[in-house]
């Protein structure tokens, strides 16, 4: 007769993939926020220093995910009144030369990284004459089971309580296992994967970014 027992290993194994799946996922899987542009941190300008508009289009990523997004996004604003600068937040001091700011982060514990958080912190003051409008990019809305929309849309809250965003964009990122750093986490994410969690590759949808930021021609 076959033993249809389970085994303690077995069953360590299965849990420990269950937790760890139900962890990242609340948590906004950190480093999972990948892609490889042509330059996986951008900081270029789109337009000349005469023309009548300035965007920024600023971003805080740890792999470059978030960044790519925020360059279509950069990309879509342009148009022959529109200077777009695209920098990184770390790199931004003044507000003072744009009419409008967009800003977007991956997903840390639930929350912005700090440095974007920071950013918003340190220039409520001024989106309260220029427009600003906030993106957010995590592995969480690339999920296999679930939806999981209304919960990553909570993250968000820390910027609101600082600033009310024109408007706000939600976009899944990107799993590529072999960029994360930490063996831990590697494993993690492997043992997710194996769970049928999701599963590794570029999730971005390219379309709904690029028609979010031709939206918000409207508001910025």
């Amino acid at each position: 007769m076959k033993d249809n027992s389970i085994t303690r290993r077995k069953f360590l194994k299965t849990s420990g993939v269950v937790i760890s799946s139900v962890v990242l996922a609340g948590s906004g899987l950190t480093l999972l926020d990948d892609h490889e542009p042509v330059d996986p941190f951008p900081i270029y300008s789109i337009g000349d220093q005469n023309m009548s508009k300035r965007i920024l289009v600023t971003y805080a990523s740890r792999t470059g995910s978030t960044a790519g997004v925020a360059e279509v996004i950069g990309q879509t604003l342009s148009n022959p009144e529109t200077r777009v600068d695209i920098f990184p937040i770390t790199e931004v001091k003044d507000l003072s030369p744009y009419n409008a700011v967009v800003a977007g982060s991956a997903i840390q514990g639930g929350e912005w990284l700090p440095e974007a958080l920071d950013f918003v912190r340190e220039h409520r003051s001024e989106f309260s004459r220029i427009p600003f409008a906030a993106f957010t990019v995590c592995m969480t809305l690339a999920m296999k089971k679930g939806d999981y929309g209304d919960q990553v849309k909570t993250w968000l809250n820390p910027v609101r309580t600082l600033v009310k965003p024109a408007r706000e964009g939600f976009f899944a990122g990107s799993l590529d296992i072999a960029k994360i750093p930490s063996f831990a986490d590697r494993m993690k994410f492997r043992l997710s994967v194996m769970a049928g969690v999701w599963s590794e590759g570029d999730h971005r949808d390219w379309h709904a970014i690029r028609t979010w930021a031709e939206d918000l021609n409207s508001v910025l």
